[in-house]
């Protein structure tokens, strides 16, 4: 029991003199550590109610909040050996909750490397029970996110100067955040976070590189997820340049990201780039079935690793976005196939010559007709694809005398937009009978 109360002392200590090396010492749930190991031995032989006995005599006059968080944090030092890890993880949880009021009050600085440390852990460890089977709601990710909003939120109000704010931490717990919402597949509730950062004046370069990085990547991401393609190739290439060149892994991560949105703006990645990071498999074929043109080639190989680009979010955009180079280069061979030969005089090309090379390249997977053909040379043309215009009494289509067709990184991707929340709240309303259904039904 000695020990234990060394502890609770010691707590008091470093709470009183603002001590961030002795709190940090104190507070861990390192196994190997010297306190987590003495503290464990003493906590075999003493009951939980001599235990809160004891901190609460020498704690309480202090702080009520560090108390409670004290008594808690011997739960999870007595538990943390257990194999239950739901148990583990309920009573870790329980324990960083508890801490939260202790980290909101003033001067609480200090408290900085703990608070990121056991926020790591946090999330570490509710992604460990996730592992055994966990969904929907039962997620133990669910709570770690709550309970890191809250973090976040305490680190944003401090207005204190930026040598002793609570701020330094916001990028780290920032990143958290996102990677919980990601695994959760709950991207929309990232916009909070990148919104109040945005408002709250914070600027990235302030922060370490290696938070820099991390929050580019994710907002990358959440670009990607949105379609903005030409702002997540940037966040992106950010973080992959500035991801150091020993951190393989990392940059292969951002990689899985980066070059799917690159090679729909026209950007191919390299051999060297893809062999580098063996990334070759899913997507040197893929490129080439694009630059042939390709159409059955490139959606068998769609299928062939739906996997990997259904994984990274990436496949509906493959499938949608890269469909479109897909149609673009085929005519392209096309008119330079028949430029070759001579068989047609001036800039054209005949729907009946397009027809038969879409049908070709498709293998018959799909029934392609005249009208499917005119639609989708008129979004090439509206899209910036192919600079020309549809001649339909002679039916074929006139490209553009000089640079029929523009380099694809020349091409600006377009956006859909919408309001979601006027949908959302337009769905909710009770929705007028057509007046067709109305007049049967009365």
């Amino acid at each position: 029991m000695a020990n234990i109360r060394n502890f609770a002392n010691q707590i008091q200590q470093a709470y009183t003199t603002q001590d961030e090396a002795l709190f940090s010492r104190l507070i861990t749930i390192d196994i190997s550590s010297p306190t987590v190991n003495t503290l464990a031995q003493d906590l075999q032989h003493t009951s939980d109610d001599q235990v809160q006995d004891m901190i609460n005599g020498i704690l309480e006059d202090t702080s009520y909040a560090l108390a409670e968080a004290t008594n808690n944090y011997m739960e999870v030092v007595r538990y943390l050996t257990s194999t239950d890890i739901d148990f583990v993880f309920e009573t870790f949880a329980n324990f960083y909750r508890s801490l939260i009021p202790v980290f909101n009050g003033s001067d609480t600085f200090y408290m900085m490397p703990v608070i990121k440390s056991l926020s790591t852990s946090l999330v570490q460890l509710a992604f460990r029970v996730d592992k055994m089977g966990l969904r929907g709601k039962a997620r133990k990710a669910n709570l770690a996110a709550r309970l890191v909003s809250k973090v976040f939120n305490i680190m944003l109000a401090d207005r204190s100067p930026m040598e002793t704010s609570k701020r330094q931490g916001i990028f780290h717990i920032t990143n958290l955040a996102f990677k919980v919402y990601f695994k959760l597949d709950s991207v929309r509730m990232c916009q909070t976070f990148i919104s109040n950062i945005s408002s709250g004046g914070l600027e990235l370069d302030m922060f370490p590189i290696s938070q820099q990085v991390t929050y580019k990547y994710y907002i990358g991401r959440y670009a990607l997820y949105h379609g903005r393609l030409q702002h997540a190739q940037s966040c992106l290439m950010f973080a992959f340049e500035k991801c150091h060149a020993h951190q393989w892994h990392n940059k292969r991560l951002i990689l899985h990201y980066l070059i799917p949105t690159r090679i729909i703006l026209g950007h191919f990645p390299s051999m060297e780039l893809l062999e580098k990071y063996q990334l070759a498999p899913p997507y040197v074929n893929l490129i080439n079935t694009i630059r042939s043109g390709n159409i059955h080639g490139f959606l068998d190989h769609l299928e062939t690793y739906f996997d990997y680009f259904y994984q990274r979010l990436t496949y509906l955009l493959l499938k949608e976005r890269g469909i479109v180079l897909v149609w673009r280069c085929l005519l392209k061979n096309a008119y330079a196939m028949q430029q070759k030969i001579g068989i047609v005089t001036g800039p054209k090309l005949g729907f009946d010559t397009m027809l038969r090379a879409f049908v070709l390249s498709s293998q018959g997977d799909e029934a392609y007709e005249c009208d499917d053909l005119e639609c989708i040379v008129v979004s090439l043309v509206n899209q910036g694809y192919i600079r020309g215009y549809i001649h339909h009494q002679h039916r074929y289509l006139v490209f553009s005398k000089t640079t029929p067709f523009p380099p694809i990184c020349n091409v600006i991707a377009h956006v859909e937009r919408y309001d979601e929340a006027t949908i959302e709240e337009h769905l909710k309303q009770p929705q007028p009978l057509y007046p067709q259904i109305k007049q049967l039904m009365e």
